[in-house]
């Protein structure tokens, strides 16, 4: 069998999977109640995050601000704190940014969905923290525009039925190649339905290591499986040189308080941590109790947890000439937004007091 290659045969394949979709769909909180503002939601939150993660929070989030005027009304500490756990807080500070935005730009209070929303990529793109991908998602799949989305599930699946073999050198690259023949499968009227289609083809079916040919609906029309190509070669991206960084952080805790440090940086910004030893006094007599091991982007991270040998009399001393330093009682550190790996840590080890 020849490999499709005029749109026709392209939007047969599209038919084929919105079809394979209807019957198949995993039920999810956003597609049970699919607003624009569930999408939205939805979309932020699953950026770099498993929907299997994502659902708890996500249940959450709706129950505490059920609507993009709550968001838009909420505190940023409400709202970081809703997030806690899922990482990558520029992502939320972004979201509720976007909600301000929205919400400002409303001129008819009357307004109701989908008025008030951008309806286009180009403007969804206007909005913080909404890239190419999020906008064309939000205009294909929360407001059916016939736009491709495009995100790594759907350049796998595109490469592997058109037996794409070249190398990327990065997935922007390979965005912008697959963009060009995405769009050709879309069948008229049914861009949500496409969208959401083959990426979870791409989730539950064409798996990176371990795809389940007998099942695709589109198996008979795949140039990988009728040649014979090698799938895990499919699609090629060069391989991430990672860099391997190495943090020393203190537990300083009496059992009744505990010293943290709140960051200034732009990714963790009021975002509570360990504080780093040189944060305290690099003299202080330490020995090693943890390890925490995590990755960011190309970073690998071992962050090697310590306590002191000897502790002060009153903490909060220590934290008189350090204004970045937060004394608390253990029982406080509920209402705070912790940095998740170090939350998980702390949970453990304060499990006995609390």
């Amino acid at each position: 069998m020849e490999c499709p290659s005029k749109s026709t045969r392209k939007r047969q394949i599209g038919y084929l999977l919105t079809d394979w979709f209807t019957k198949n769909r995993r039920i999810l909180p956003w597609r049970t109640n699919p607003s624009i503002y569930n999408r939205l939601v939805s979309e932020f939150m699953l950026q770099q995050t498993q929907v299997a993660t994502v659902i708890p929070y996500f249940n959450r989030w709706i129950g505490q601000f059920p609507s993009i005027e709550a968001l838009a009304q909420a505190s940023e500490e409400q709202v970081l704190k809703a997030w806690e756990g899922l990482g990558y807080y520029t992502r939320v500070k972004n979201l509720h940014r976007t909600a301000k935005e929205i919400i400002k730009k409303l001129t008819n209070p009357d307004a109701i969905e989908p008025d008030i929303y951008p309806q286009t990529p180009e403007e969804w793109k206007l909005l913080p923290g909404i890239g190419d991908y999020t906008a064309h998602a939000l205009a294909s799949i929360a407001q059916n525009q016939c736009v491709a989305a495009v995100d790594g599930n759907v350049i796998r699946v595109l490469c592997r039925i058109n037996g794409i073999q070249q190398s990327f050198e990065s997935k922007n690259q390979a965005v912008k190649y697959i963009k060009n023949i995405a769009h050709f499968y879309i069948p008229f009227g049914k861009s949500a339905n496409y969208n959401e289609a083959i990426m979870e083809l791409g989730a539950l079916i064409c798996r990176p290591k371990n795809p389940i040919c007998d099942r695709c609906p589109i198996v008979l029309h795949c140039c990988s499986f009728q040649k014979k190509l090698n799938y895990l070669q499919i699609p090629k991206f060069q391989k991430i040189i990672y860099v391997k960084k190495t943090a020393q952080r203190i537990f300083i805790c009496d059992g009744q308080f505990i010293i943290l440090k709140k960051t200034n940086t732009k990714r963790l910004y009021n975002i509570f941590e360990l504080p780093l030893i040189d944060d305290i006094d690099k003299k202080m007599f330490t020995q090693e109790i943890a390890k925490i091991n995590r990755s960011i982007a190309n970073e690998r991270i071992e962050e090697i947890i310590s306590k002191p040998k000897y502790l002060p009399k009153d903490l909060k001393i220590l934290t008189q000439n350090y204004p970045d330093l937060i004394f608390l009682s253990i029982y406080e550190l509920k209402n705070i937004t912790i940095s998740g790996p170090h939350r998980k840590w702390l949970d453990k080890q304060l499990l006995a007091y609390l």
